[in-house]
């Protein structure tokens, strides 16, 4: 099995991310951070994404976990989404569990942790999963619950995974191009798990959730019921709630398309040719004004 990914925190420095792609490097996953305080985000986390998109590869990010009650993973994963806001990840965001301390809650409260960052995590508009080595999984986390709601992303330096999972960290030393000394390396088992650009704008405009992508959105919609074109006024908020529903629909209704108040490409697409046809009308009409008065 080919190694596709690498992660990377503050570790590795100066990379070379061309170098890294050249060398066969389709994505990277990095270490936005740990625990539950603003400051303690990864020093490198910025320069590494930064130079992982001039570069064209795929970015997810891992926040190291220190949290011991439900509370403090949610506060985890707020910290988290502060850190990485406004950024577009084509993997999930990991929650790493690995703290040796933490073995002592049990497997279900250690299981409610994980749950309650991913969650979180979710509603702030992103993907989410887990990440552990085989021990835990077999040992502290509930690996089949878990399994059906998030990604898994598992750590097991061997010749191959013993558990289904979606990535799999190989190995702590490997040799990549463009970075000095040892990298952790991984393999991507299933190739769904990296979206495209638009498919990550695509599944975070969704009902329920909070983030950039839906207040953008609803700009537009704010500017259609400027123009007059639809009826219902979504507030400033961003997030995607009823009145929002409604004013997709609307859309949806006016533009011919299947109307079941989700935000599609279909949508996307629809809403911004109503705003296109009332520009380019609202041109013609100060072009012919022009006119007349001349």
């Amino acid at each position: 099995m080919k190694v596709t990914a690498i992660d990377v925190s503050y570790c590795q420095t100066k990379v070379d991310y061309n170098k890294v792609k050249n060398s066969g490097i389709d994505a990277v996953i990095i270490r936005a951070g740990f625990g539950k305080e603003t400051y303690q985000k990864d020093s490198e986390f910025e320069t590494h994404y930064r130079n992982a998109k001039k570069a064209g590869l795929a970015v997810g990010v891992y926040w190291y976990s220190y949290a011991y009650s439900v509370a403090e993973a949610k506060q985890e994963a707020k910290v988290c989404l502060a850190c990485i806001k406004s950024k577009t990840l084509e993997l999930p965001v990991y929650y790493d569990l690995e703290e040796s301390g933490q073995t002592r809650l049990g497997m279900s409260a250690l299981t409610n942790i994980a749950i309650a960052f991913c969650d979180a995590i979710k509603s702030g508009g992103y993907r989410a999963g887990v990440y552990s080595n085989l021990n835990w999984l077999n040992n502290h986390l509930d690996y089949e619950r878990l399994r059906s709601k998030y990604s898994i992303w598992l750590a097991q330096w061997s010749s191959n995974p013993s558990k289904s999972c979606d990535i799999w960290q190989n190995a702590d030393n490997g040799r990549i191009s463009g970075i000095s000394g040892n990298v952790d390396t991984d393999v991507i088992m299933n190739k769904n798990i990296i979206k495209s650009k638009s498919e990550v704008k695509e599944e975070m405009i969704k009902k329920g959730l909070t983030n950039n992508a839906i207040l953008a959105y609803k700009k537009q919609l704010l500017y259609l019921y400027n123009a007059g074109i639809i009826k219902t006024k979504v507030d400033s908020s961003a997030g995607f709630g009823d009145g929002t529903e409604k004013a997709v629909r609307e859309v949806q209704t006016i533009s011919k398309i299947k109307v079941n108040g989700e935000v599609g490409v279909d949508t996307i697409n629809a809403t911004a040719k109503l705003m296109n046809n009332y520009v380019s009308k609202l041109r013609a009409k100060i072009s012919n004004a022009k006119k007349a008065l001349s």
